[in-house]
């Protein structure tokens, strides 16, 4: 296999990140530069760090204090165990000075560590956590029809079940506001034909390829978002545009004061990532390290010579032995799975979905990522990085 260095050598490649012409989507200016890193720049201006970044979080966290009084809670934090949700948690708590509910939605392969990481950072921080665990046949056969349909990411129940979750939990406890903590300049924005999801594309996959009857799994469809958006009122605010958490020292403060534990890689929070990142570099030739690496390039925290000393080493997924013991825990042979590599591959372009209608209300998507109503920078992802 060649590394990432030779690769460059026969690619066109961004002058200032580590983006090839392989990513999906993806365009040069005269200058080489990639548009992830001209999206990265508008990004940039539109969600300042430092004092300014802080301001515009307190003067949001008034307005969350405002609408939770006489509630049990000013807002929601999606919770893992992983760095990001972890601090997100935190700076929710002790710097925001809010009175957040933790929710964690659990498929089944929720890591050790990541538990024994809410539990305490939840228990120190005194903020209450709701767990709420997936039917455990359900989200392995969702898994799985995901794979037998072909398509990029295998995690796309799994985050649809997040959603879903977060969503009925503000609901439930009467809540309009949820943290989410997807850092553009740490982990990137990744390119939509690789982990596209909407409700439709879901309800297809599941049709055609689920092999028992699914019981429990809530799908979030289109009305579902028109409910929470225009009758609950419920707006997503990804706090994590507004402060620096890039570098070791987020790591280093969590341990010390948490005692917070690496689960042993990016989103291995959740272990079925093993499976996730393997199953798209074997089919699609996909190394997701591509995209957080040349994120914390264009951010500053790593050179590019750096970022290209990640890209030529092996990576911690690339490894059969772990993926076949996922594969196993996932009920499926390694006969079938070497008969999904060789299918041709597909993305959601090739099943129904959404899409066309997205298209349509692109200035009202706009707004509504603008305005905190849907993730920040979905907007981007939708219709800049495809």
């Amino acid at each position: 296999m060649s590394s990432q260095r030779d690769d460059h050598e026969n690619r066109i490649c961004c002058t200032r990140c580590l983006m090839d012409d392989r990513v999906a989507g993806i365009s040069f200016d005269a200058q080489g530069v990639c548009s992830h890193c001209r999206i990265h720049d508008h990004l940039e201006k539109l969600f300042p760090l430092g004092a300014t970044g802080k301001q515009i979080l307190l003067d949001m966290a008034k307005g969350m204090q405002k609408d939770g009084r006489g509630k049990a809670y000013d807002c929601i934090v999606g919770l893992s165990g992983g760095r990001d949700t972890s601090y997100c948690l935190y700076y929710a708590k002790e710097v925001l000075g809010l009175r957040p509910l933790a929710v964690h939605f659990d498929n089944g392969w929720t890591s050790d560590i990541a538990r024994g990481n809410m539990q305490r950072i939840c228990e120190r921080l005194e903020v209450d956590l709701q767990v709420i665990t997936m039917d455990w046949e359900d989200s392995k056969e969702l898994t799985n029809a995901t794979m037998r349909a072909c398509v990029p990411y295998l995690d796309l129940t799994n985050d649809i079940g997040i959603a879903r979750t977060l969503y009925d939990m503000a609901c439930k406890h009467k809540i309009r506001y949820i943290l989410l903590s997807h850092s553009f300049r740490e982990e990137g924005i990744t390119p939509l034909l690789w982990n596209y999801m909407d409700g439709r594309f879901t309800r297809a996959i599941i049709r055609r390829f689920a092999r028992k009857k699914i019981t429990h799994f809530k799908n979030a469809d289109l009305h579902d978002f028109l409910y929470w958006i225009l009758f609950k009122r419920i707006k997503v605010v990804n706090v994590t545009n507004y402060y620096d958490d890039m570098g070791d020292s987020v790591e280093t403060m969590l341990t010390e004061r948490f005692g917070w534990e690496e689960p042993g890689g990016h989103h291995m929070d959740n272990e079925l990532f093993i499976l996730i990142y393997y199953y798209a570099l074997k089919k699609f030739n996909i190394d997701w390290r591509i995209v957080e690496v040349s994120a914390k390039v264009r951010a500053g925290t790593l050179t590019r010579e750096e970022g290209l000393a990640i890209m030529d080493s092996i990576a911690y997924f690339d490894n059969k032995e772990l993926a076949s013991r996922a594969l196993q825990k996932q009920g499926v042979s390694e006969e079938e799975f070497e008969e999904i590599l060789k299918k041709p591959n597909k993305y959601f372009t090739d099943y129904p979905n959404y899409y066309s209608w997205i298209k349509i209300f692109r200035p009202v998507f706009k707004l509504l990522c603008r305005t905190h109503i849907l993730p920040a920078h979905a907007y981007e992802k939708y219709f800049k990085v495809f």
